[in-house]
């Protein structure tokens, strides 16, 4: 190989090593942006696990509500009256 070639052949290659340089550098940042993208995005996951976990307690809790107060007032009201008794009553409350 010739000495001009080879000189050639070096300033193409200092040329080069600042775009390798910067390409790395830019690689890192992206790495370590993802890195923390991803933890954060695990934070959101994780409040969002605890909150559909919270949801469900409630809805199980508002279950459990509604068949209490469903027998409540099945205890506690008077059966309709139907028309015929309601006549009876009227007539005979005259």
């Amino acid at each position: 190989m010739s000495d001009q070639l080879k000189i050639v052949l070096e300033d193409v290659k200092e040329k080069f090593d600042p775009v390798i340089e910067a390409f790395n550098v830019v690689k890192e940042r992206l790495d370590r942006h993802e890195q923390a993208e991803e933890e954060r995005f695990q934070g959101v996951e994780e409040r969002l696990d605890r909150q559909e976990g919270r949801l469900q307690r409630i809805e199980d809790r508002l279950t459990v509500l509604e068949k209490d107060f469903s027998n409540h007032r099945e205890n506690t009201e008077l059966p309709p009256v139907k028309k015929k008794e309601k006549d009876l009553l009227n007539r005979t409350s005259s």
